[in-house]
Order: C-alpha cells, then sequence, then structure tokens
C-alpha cells in the first residue's frame, strides 16, 4: 500500500487527498494518504500600512500571493475597513488556485499564467513587461520572498508591501516523526516554507528515510531546496493546483514501476 504525506493545511490538503484517492482508486491503487502542516498561519497587522489607506490609494496592478494572502486580507478589510471598495486596477495571480480565491475578495478578474504557475511565468506576461512609473501593491505574508517585487522595481515600477500574516512553527512530535518513517513513502509539497520547516523538524537520522521517499514537488525551485542526499526521487509538478500535483504523483509512480 502507497502511503502519502501531504505537507499543507487541513482545509487546503482535502481536495488533493479526494483526487489523490480517486487516481489511485481508477488505477486499481491501494493507497492511504495524510496530511500535515509545519506551520500555523495566523493574522498579521502590518506596521507600515493600514488596509483603509491600501483601499483608498490609487493602484496600476496588484497581486496576492497566495490563498491565505486572499483570505486574511478579507478578514482585516471587514474588521477595519467594513464597505470600504478598492479602486479599480489590474489583479494578477501566480496560479488559478490563488486566482480564484482573489475572485471571490475582490470581484474582479485576476490573470494568471497559463502553462506554468510561478513566479517566472508570472513576471514573463506581456502585461508585466512595461511597468516603469506604475505603481504596484503586492499583499503577502510577513517577510515574503522578494523575487517578484525586486523584478518589478527593476522594470522601474513603485512596488509596496501589504502584509496580513504571519507563519508559526508548529512541529511534528518525536512520536509522530517515528511513525511516518515507519510508513511513509511519498512526500507532497508545494510551499517552500512548508518543506523549510519539515527539513528543519526531522532528526538527522532520519535522512535515509527521506533519501528513500518519492517527493513530488510543485516548481524546480522547490526541487532546489531539497539537500542532493534525499533528491534522487523527485518529481516536479505543473503547478501548485491539486490536479497538477496528482498528475505528477501517478508519472512518478509509473516511473517506479517501469525501474
Amino acid at each position: 500500500m502507497k502511503q502519502v504525506l501531504i505537507l499543507r493545511p487541513n482545509q487546503q490538503a482535502a481536495e488533493l487527498r479526494d483526487l489523490l484517492q480517486q487516481r489511485a482508486a481508477s488505477a486499481g491503487i491501494r493507497l492511504q494518504s495524510e496530511n500535515a502542516s509545519m506551520l500555523r498561519i495566523r493574522s498579521y497587522d502590518d506596521p507600515s500600512q493600514r488596509v483603509a489607506d491600501v483601499l483608498e490609494a490609487q493602484w496600476d496592478g496588484a497581486m496576492m500571493v497566495s490563498v491565505n494572502a486572499a483570505n486574511f486580507f478579507a478578514e482585516q478589510v471587514h474588521a477595519w475597513a467594513p464597505g470600504q471598495t478598492m479602486k479599480p486596477c489590474r489583479w494578477f495571480a501566480v496560479g488559478p488556485v490563488s486566482a480564484r480565491a482573489i475572485v471571490a475578495v475582490i470581484n474582479r478578474p485576476v490573470v494568471c499564467p497559463w502553462r506554468e504557475h510561478n513566479s517566472d511565468a508570472l513576471l514573463a506576461l506581456p502585461e508585466l513587461q512595461q511597468v516603469e512609473g506604475q505603481r504596484w501593491l503586492i499583499i503577502r505574508g510577513h517577510g515574503g520572498r522578494e523575487l517578484f517585487a525586486d523584478t518589478l522595481r527593476a522594470r522601474g515600477a513603485e512596488v509596496h508591501y501589504l502584509e496580513v500574516y504571519e507563519r508559526v512553527p508548529q512541529l511534528p512530535s518525536a512520536a509522530t516523526m517515528s511513525d511516518w518513517r515507519q510508513r511513509i513513502d511519498t512526500i507532497m509539497v508545494s510551499s517552500a516554507e512548508q518543506l523549510g520547516a519539515f527539513l528543519a523538524a526531522v532528526p538527522q537520522d532520519a535522512l535515509d528515510w527521506l533519501a528513500e521517499c518519492t517527493w513530488v514537488v510543485a516548481s524546480t525551485r522547490l526541487q532546489q531546496l531539497l539537500p542532493a542526499a534525499i533528491s534522487k526521487r523527485v518529481m516536479i509538478a505543473d503547478s501548485a493546483a491539486s490536479f497538477a500535483m496528482v498528475d505528477a504523483w501517478h508519472r512518478a509512480l509509473q516511473l517506479t514501476e517501469e525501474s
């Protein structure tokens, strides 16, 4: 029986687990999956920005980096600026999952890359090539990545952040880690933060277990974050979307059976 560990919070992992079970059943594969989050997400009050000021400002473009960004932004608008709406601007997202979450919050169209769903693909969109003199807003977690903002600034844009959530480590117990080492043969991860927290929690003597696991990751960047010693069996999904992760898992399984 295949035993899969999904490094995602419960709400975000539910769809992936369902799709995994459906694919496994259709292929005649016995599978058990579970999910765990290495991080607890909580609201963050950005000391450098007021939500009301962000809503009142005029932006040429904006993006929310994740579903969490969309959800916590919506909470803060409801709490601190009820009834206030944002001025129209162009909205962008890395992929369709976060795009749907953003649409639910702002009720406006959101553009995202079509084939690959990552920052590089987003930055390659024609709409983002000529941004000199524009004002951009990035809604994100506290201390998030700088790639998108740095690239826009290099292209001449003025970039501002609104940080609406923060990540707090939520590490597994020694008993849980021991149980995983006995059972889990596949690990699926779509977040660099989840991966980093997980690897930090794993004891040194468990590296042999990780090296024997099949890894399904959402991007080349995540593959590059895996230590060389445990990156022998890695399948890269087209995106973090659940269907893409399941497709990658199935490809990895087929390669294992052929070898």
